[in-house]
């Protein structure tokens, strides 16, 4: 690994009004962005992730927590209307948040393809369990005619006057 810290790259459409103007202009992003203030040593960084919500925050939280070099792991969706999610790593021993991230996103998916594969063997064995279908509403509709409740479409529900 080199001496000189990596440049720093960070979003320009981190507000609302250069977000409705990418929109207009078709900017892009990149996928993943260390944020200012990180350290200069990379043990504690803030990343964005562009295009990523509360499933991939989560998951990643959770996964880098697993590991015991890490510090603290946290994350934030700054706002509802901005489709991104801000993830904080801090290591301990002066360990490298970037290479944490790449681990944890290694892991993450080998998780998923050990999911997938079990999902799709059970799939084909038909080792699930079979449910059969039934008509939600005309369940309830009877439901409700057994408790005495008009249903709507039913004749005597009909005021004429």
């Amino acid at each position: 690994m080199s001496d000189e810290a990596p440049q720093q790259s960070t979003s320009r459409l981190d507000n609302a009004g250069t977000l409705l103007q990418s929109v207009s202009t078709s900017m892009t992003h990149e996928k993943i962005t260390i944020l200012p203030g990180h350290e200069p040593d990379y043990t504690a960084c803030t990343f964005c992730l562009w295009q990523e919500d509360h499933t991939l925050g989560n998951a990643l939280r959770w996964i880098i927590m697993k590991d015991p070099d890490v510090e603290f792991c946290g994350y934030t969706a700054p706002h509802p209307s901005e489709p991104k999610i801000h993830l904080r790593i801090q290591m301990y021993d002066n360990l490298s948040a970037v290479d944490c991230l790449r681990k944890a996103l290694a892991n993450l998916r080998d998780l998923f393809k050990t999911v997938e594969k079990s999902y799709n063997a059970s799939l084909k064995n038909d080792n699930y369990i079979k449910e059969d279908d039934i008509d939600v509403r005309a369940a309830v509709d009877e439901t409700l005619r057994q408790r005495g409740f008009g249903v709507e479409g039913d004749a005597e529900q009909m005021d004429i006057s």
